[in-house]
């Protein structure tokens, strides 16, 4: 599942046929378990991602520090003498790092979207109610 599944995925959901309030409002309870669970999921991801990157940084201080056994980095040996002051400026430029942190702010878009998402689940119900009192109100009942 992915942003734009999601989007579409509420597109869909979001629509109330103006008609059939009722059923609508008996949807309320369904769209928030989906979308909760969704938004669920991704906090999950999110926090997988956010360890590994944690790792990767720590990995990759020691490489840059020169630290790290030649072993683990055979296949791409750095060939210069950083200062210690220097590392995390290596360390936020390498490519594994932004790759990593890139996933792990598109969790961050996803979920951002999601919670929008559930608060106008919980307002559909008010929306309903507003657009029912406004029938009762222009039918003169």
């Amino acid at each position: 599942m992915d942003l734009n599944s999601i989007q579409e995925m509420w597109e869909r959901d979001s629509k109330v046929d103006d008609i059939l309030l009722d059923k609508a409002s008996l949807k309320i309870p369904q769209l928030h378990q989906k979308y909760l669970t969704l938004l669920n999921e991704f906090k999950l991801l999110q926090k997988k991602k956010y360890f590994e990157l944690k790792k990767l940084r720590h990995k990759k201080t020691l490489y840059y520090s020169g630290k790290l056994p030649p072993e683990e980095y055979a296949d791409r040996p750095f060939n210069y003498k950083v200062m210690k002051s220097d590392v995390p400026g290596w360390v936020e430029v390498d490519d594994d790092i932004q790759k990593v942190e890139m996933q792990y702010e598109y969790y961050q878009t996803v979920i951002d979207t999601l919670s929008e998402i559930l608060k106008q689940v919980h307002q559909l119900s008010y929306n309903i109610k507003n657009a029912i009192n406004w029938r009762t109100f222009t039918g003169g009942v």
